[in-house]
């Protein structure tokens, strides 16, 4: 079995309108030195963006009145890249993200 030893770092992370933020970031290869780089957030957006689209395209075939979905993410580091990793509970997540969608009632007064 082997021991599921993760090592973290703090990494800077250029947020989509120009400012930074420090994130804690499981590094998946040891070799890696990411301290000291500025790395994009704009990857986690899209694949929010595509979470979303994939899960929007079967509720709007099958209509549901209400439909919540709740995603805890982790922020890692990859070939010196931010990516994103699904994770199984909240308390490994460094990102909760809750997707509603309700349908709106159309009918007139």
């Amino acid at each position: 079995m082997k021991a599921n030893l993760e090592l973290t770092e703090i990494v800077t992370v250029k947020l989509p309108n120009g400012k930074n933020v420090k994130v804690e970031a499981t590094l998946l290869r040891r070799e890696e030195e990411v301290a000291s780089k500025i790395l994009s957030f704009e990857d986690v957006g899209d694949v929010i963006e595509g979470i979303a689209a994939a899960v929007a395209a079967p509720l709007q075939h099958i209509q549901p009145t209400k439909a919540i979905v709740k995603l805890a993410l982790e922020l890692a580091v990859e070939s010196g890249q931010l990516t994103t990793l699904i994770v199984k509970g909240s308390s490994k997540a460094n990102l909760e993200l809750t997707l509603e969608w309700e349908k709106q009632d159309i009918s007139t007064p």
